[in-house]
């Protein structure tokens, strides 16, 4: 049975455009069981939104304003709207920086998967790679997990090690976690919704 996803994002659109590119516009049969059937982007001018519509014409993408916790409970409103209409079955976030309602995940269990740049339950929330750098840990990493109404502490899907070498950077540490994120991502996908 194929399963339709929604994917959530907040600005550039890397990992939503890299997801695009593995389940949708590569045709793999492989992954006819992931269908990405609709994008929702909480950032009106957010370069993910004209680089989906760019990469996947078909695929619906649609600006849900969430910049403020004030606008929380209408966008999930909105949200769920969405859902509903393209039946959904799982929701992806991929850079998607905002915190959903513990009211709004427990309606949807084990059914929101999230990417964190860290090996969970290191460096929860925001700048998980600067934190990492700047403790001087020697291994980092990325994480793909169910999420649950406490941040960044759902049931770990998938993880895979990134190493600090002496010469990394903060940045050359950030592009080794996005190359890694990009990587995974799909492959954890396929693992929990192919299975399913």
């Amino acid at each position: 049975m194929q399963k339709k996803c929604i994917i959530l994002a907040s600005g550039n659109g890397s990992n939503a455009l890299n997801l695009i590119h593995e389940f949708h516009t590569q045709g793999k049969a492989a992954f006819d069981k992931i269908n990405i059937s609709a994008v929702v982007a909480n950032v009106e001018n957010a370069p993910v939104i004209d680089k989906v519509r760019l990469a996947a014409p078909d695929i619906p993408v649609f600006f849900l304003p969430y910049a403020s916790v004030s606008e929380r409970e209408c966008f999930e409103n909105e949200l769920e709207n969405i859902i509903r209409k393209y039946s959904i079955n799982y929701i992806i976030l991929a850079g998607f920086m905002k915190i959903l309602s513990k009211e709004f995940v427990s309606k949807f269990p084990y059914k929101i998967i999230n990417i964190h740049p860290s090996l969970l339950p290191a460096f929860k929330g925001r700048d998980a790679i600067k934190k990492a750098f700047e403790y001087g840990v020697k291994y980092t990493g990325v994480t793909v997990h169910y999420v649950t109404p406490e941040i960044d502490a759902g049931p770990i899907i998938y993880q895979e090690v990134v190493k600090i070498e002496e010469y990394d950077t903060a940045e050359s540490l950030e592009t080794k976690i996005h190359k890694t994120e990009h990587k995974i991502y799909p492959v954890a996908l396929e693992k929990i919704l192919g299975a399913n």
